[in-house]
């Protein structure tokens, strides 16, 4: 091995990521590959005294936390590289809890070839930089041993050779006095002879960081927390911003005396860069965090407060509002969150009104000088802060506007992602409008496709449910009636048409129209289903299936008639629980020129119940896991008796079991139908839809 370069271990790396990291750093860094059981042999000692070393642990690793874990990773000696890919995404989403960036870092898989050998670049310099500023600490400690004598002197006589040639900055402290430093911090710090001698170090500072640096040089080393560096900021003479990271070491010299050794290393494109990063993944996670609530289910309103309330936290803003246009073209305010915990007070919001007016009136974004809301204003040296307003248009329609207020200047990024979340809010508010109005649209065409409420039916208890499998954005197939004939017998019909939406339903409004009129010259099963097979072969429209059922009053025990047209069977539930389906076939509506259709006869007694239901309740996730009538029977055989509304109680319990049955996989709409007869001094109310 070579030791006087760094080592680079390749752990299960794909040889297209080898090939291109050898292409890069060979002749910089000894470069091993390795397995995961072998990578720990390069890797012993103690951590912060071996070898600077960085890990890159591959794609096929299965197990890649344990693997860093083991490795022991350390600021001064080792750094790992890890490549993520789905396998393993979820895993490793636990290492930013155990390391910190600047020693383990992820990589996707997919870019891996790409991105690694730059990665693995800034690690091994971040090794290098971090062991010269150790070396550094140790020479000053052991020149300033009892072996040896320090002065007030300036330059190479205190720090010597070694120091003032270092390539971080080396002050060295009286106190919180500067009384000599190396080149390097001479041009990180813009220090000059003599000026610079006897100058506090937190004089070159922002007074509100002043304090915060004062304490830092003070504090005892053995106080200190494991990280003894600090980030503080100032502004250089050309009026630039700088980033300085102060490692401090209290040292005594030969008389006893306490000195400051501080090592300043001028961090300010690192620190740019994590802001950056920081920046555009706060923007990202805004941006997804409105793609998620725009798309969520539940009502508009609540969605738009957590975009605006999300656009609060990661942007730092004042206030975020959503201003809709109503009806009327007038703009309205909606939604509003504020930078703290507070109610929303749309009051708060008023001074930007006009603004958002004239974004309605330009329909084009607007950025101004913001009205100042705060009833504590900022000092004016802090200005009054930044207005911005997008127009929310989707599909050419003007739905309203996004605003927000800052005390801070919007720069490029954060207008941009604004554009992107308000395109994304007005999508979502135009989807939810436009399902709102399919529902009222929906609602309107199938008012008059049920009967509104059920009649009142002497000694009798009828139950009805529906529920169209589209929850109000389609019109469902299933549709259902019962009223009095024009004979003075009862007339209950259940069916299901072929297909869903528009034709379904203008298919359904034919069946019920043909089916009331016919009934009312007379209820006869063969008369009144003939007549409505005629009229949708008329009309050529698919195939409608339903059961139809008289109810003959005149005779003790009432005596039910049913005819079915291709529809699952009826059951009959006695008073004593014993349930079966009734032997009630017969062909198609709409097929044939003439068909027959049977009909079955059976008394409907005290206590007895009539089963009607559509075929989502056997068929509603398709071929999977059908029932059978039989399966239904079952069912109500088990339900308890009620003397209150016994035929709805055993209509939900049917429609309950349905959804616990098919669940998520329900893609039918839901039909059913009961028919109990009570005893005359019982007579329920009639129930309301």
């Amino acid at each position: 091995m070579n030791h006087a370069l760094p080592l680079l271990l390749l752990v299960d790396v794909q040889q297209r990521t080898v090939n291109a990291i050898t292409a890069e750093l060979a002749a910089t860094t000894e470069i091993i590959q390795s397995s995961a059981e072998d990578v720990l042999a390069y890797t012993g000692g103690t951590p912060g005294q071996r070898r600077p070393t960085v890990v890159v642990v591959g794609e096929t690793v299965t197990a890649p936390v344990g693997v860093v874990h083991s490795l022991r990773p350390h600021p001064a000696d080792l750094a790992v590289a890890v490549t993520a890919v789905p396998a393993t995404k979820d895993k490793l989403g636990v290492l930013p809890l155990l390391f910190s960036d600047d020693i383990v870092r992820r990589v996707e898989g997919s870019r891996a070839a790409r991105l690694m050998p730059r990665m693995v670049s800034d690690l091994l310099q971040q090794l290098t930089r971090r062991r010269a500023h150790v070396a550094t600490q140790a020479a000053a400690q052991q020149l300033l041993s009892p072996q040896a004598s320090v002065d007030r002197q300036l330059g190479e006589r205190l720090l010597g050779q070694f120091l003032t040639q270092a390539p971080i900055g080396v002050l060295m402290l009286d106190g919180d006095a500067i009384i000599a430093w190396n080149q390097r911090a001479a041009e990180v710090l813009e220090l000059r002879e003599p000026d610079s001698v006897h100058r506090p170090v937190p004089d070159l500072f922002p007074e509100d960081q002043r304090s915060a640096l004062h304490h830092h040089l003070a504090v005892p080393g053995q106080y200190r927390d494991a990280e003894p560096d600090a980030v503080f900021e100032r502004v250089r003479r050309d009026g630039t911003s700088q980033a300085l990271r102060m490692a401090v070491q209290q040292v005594l010299d030969t008389e006893g005396r306490k000195r400051t050794l501080v090592l300043a290393e001028d961090v300010t494109d690192r620190l740019h860069a994590q802001r950056k990063l920081a920046e555009r993944t706060a923007h990202a996670l805004l941006t997804a965090e409105v793609a998620a609530a725009m798309t969520a289910p539940g009502p508009l309103d609540e969605r738009l407060h957590r975009c605006v309330r999300a656009a609060t936290d990661r942007l730092g803003a004042d206030r975020v509002c959503v201003w809709n246009l109503n009806a009327r073209g007038e703009l309205a305010h909606a939604i509003c969150a504020a930078d703290d915990a507070a109610p929303p007070d749309a009051s708060l919001c008023q001074p930007t009104r006009a603004l958002a007016e004239h974004i309605v009136t330009s329909r084009r974004p607007h950025l101004d000088i913001a009205p100042r809301t705060d009833p504590h204003p900022s000092p004016p040296s802090l200005g009054r802060g930044s207005f911005a307003g997008f127009p929310l248009i989707s599909g050419g329609e003007l739905l309203g506007v996004l605003s927000i207020t800052t005390p801070l200047a919007l720069p490029g990024s954060v207008l941009t992602t604004l554009e992107n979340i308000a395109d994304q809010m007005a999508v979502g508010t135009q989807q939810d409008r436009l399902l709102n109005r399919l529902r009222e649209a929906t609602r309107a065409l199938e008012r008059p496709l049920l009967p509104p409420r059920l009649p009142h039916m002497p000694d009798f208890d009828l139950g009805a449910r529906y529920i169209p499998f589209s929850h109000g954005l389609h019109i469902g197939g299933d549709f259902y009636d019962a009223f009095t004939a024009s004979d003075g017998r009862h007339v209950l019909v259940l069916g299901d048409v072929c297909g869903k939406g528009p034709d379904a339903a203008a298919i359904t409004g034919l069946v019920r129209h043909t089916l009331w009129t016919a009934a009312q010259h007379t209820s006869d099963p063969a008369y009144v289903l003939n007549l409505i097979n005629t009229a949708l072969r008329r009309q050529n429209t698919p195939f409608c299936t339903l059961v139809y059922v008289v109810i003959d009053t005149t005779r003790t025990p009432a005596r039910l008639h049913i005819a079915s047209a291709g529809h699952p069977a009826p059951l009959l539930r006695r008073a004593d629980g014993d349930t079966a389906p009734l032997e009630a076939r017969g062909p198609l509506l709409g097929v044939l020129d003439r068909p027959r259709h049977p009909v079955t006869e059976v008394e409907l007694r005290t206590g007895d119940t009539l089963v009607l239901y559509t075929d989502g309740l056997t068929e509603g996730a398709g071929a999977a896991d059908q029932r059978t009538p039989d399966d239904l029977a079952a069912i109500v055989a088990a339900v308890s008796p009620t003397d209150e509304h016994p035929a709805e109680n055993i209509a939900s319990v049917l429609m309950e079991d349905a959804h616990r049955w098919w669940g998520e996989r329900l893609r039918d709409d839901l039909a059913v139908l009961t028919l109990t007869a009570v005893p005359a001094a019982t007579e329920p109310f009639p129930t309301s839809l």
